[in-house]
């Protein structure tokens, strides 16, 4: 019989190896993560690259913007 390993409370444990990779584990009837149930090694590697670049490229772009002018309480 296997050990049922304890999830974090997110219910994705993410490890990292001594190499340096990571795995992911999750309950397959956990309706938050099934939707990984599918999904090669390299198609989650790619939504993790992908989503890391996004949010690099959106704080670089908030970071370029000039901020708004200050309003006084009279709006002006």
């Amino acid at each position: 019989m296997s050990e049922k390993k304890e999830l974090h409370p997110s219910g994705l444990n993410v490890i990292q190896n001594e190499d340096g990779s990571f795995v992911f584990e999750w309950d397959k009837k956990d309706e938050r993560w099934s939707w990984l149930n599918g999904l090669t090694d390299d198609q989650i590697k790619s939504i993790i690259e992908e989503t890391i670049e996004k949010k690099l490229l959106l704080e670089e772009l908030a970071n370029s913007l000039d901020p708004l002018p200050e309003i006084d309480s009279n709006g002006l």
